[in-house]
């Protein structure tokens, strides 16, 4: 079993059962995130209890992340669950954390504890702290909370896919009517960055040695064009395509 097997689940008790109306995965390091009215909602996933998994939880509560936090571990097959005795049971009371089961055969969840409304969440704000929504992403809707860092979606890697699937379809329908070229600001046109200054970024971004694959360039007076490659082999464009799919 792996951490994101527990993502569905909680995800459709986030929206059933909480009321959330929108939920998204992997926002900074935070594994889930519900969205109800004002409150943040925040679930950290993992295969078993742990200290580790208290610690996580802990910091979301005293940073003022979310206002109710809470915890998610697989339903033990035991009939007598010994986990959430002691210390495990002390700070999940004193610090308001909820407890989660959740059944991965039929996807049933289990309050164990309700989370309780942590106050320290109302005064981030007041404290000049950001907000966790701002590190809401165009793609953490499509994530699957609990995922290992190389399968999870990141600003780099949309941009990058954004910018490829543009110029792929340009390199298509001629729209501009230069062969398939395009300059940095037709792009930009079509495609929205992370970046704070997105010319400059973009046309480095294109002009990285991992990118020249896929990407040629050319300069015509002072201006730079970018262009789809129209010579890969049928091999690559099938690789590519298939990449496109899984990370846009």
């Amino acid at each position: 079993m792996e951490e994101k097997d527990l993502y569905e689940p909680v995800k459709n008790w986030l929206y059933t059962k909480v009321g959330c109306t929108d939920v998204y995965a992997e926002v900074w390091d935070v594994d889930v995130l519900g969205i109800q009215g004002v409150c943040n909602v925040i679930v950290e996933l993992k295969t078993s209890l742990s200290f580790k998994l208290m610690e996580q939880a802990l910091d979301r509560v005293m940073c003022g992340l979310g206002h109710y936090v809470y915890i998610a571990v697989p339903m033990s097959k035991s009939a007598c669950d010994q986990r959430f005795r002691g210390v495990v049971s002390v700070l999940s009371k004193q610090c308001g954390i909820g407890v989660l089961l959740v059944n991965t055969e039929n996807g049933s969840i289990r309050v164990e504890r309700p989370a309780r409304f942590n106050r320290t969440a109302v005064t981030r704000r007041k404290r000049g702290l950001r907000s966790i929504r701002e590190g809401i992403e165009a793609f953490s809707k499509d994530q699957i909370g609990g995922s290992k860092g190389g399968e999870t979606m990141t600003s780099y890697r949309y941009t990058v896919n954004s910018i490829k699937k543009c110029l792929r379809e340009e390199s298509w329908k001629y729209e501009y009517k230069n062969d398939g070229w395009m300059t940095v600001d037709q792009i930009l046109v079509s495609c929205e960055t992370h970046y704070a200054k997105p010319r400059q970024s973009v046309m480095q971004i294109l002009r990285f040695n991992d990118n020249k694959t896929w990407c040629e360039s050319k300069k015509v007076g002072r201006t730079c064009y970018f262009r789809y490659k129209s010579t890969l082999s049928n091999m690559d464009e099938s690789h590519l395509e298939r990449g496109v799919r899984q990370e846009i």
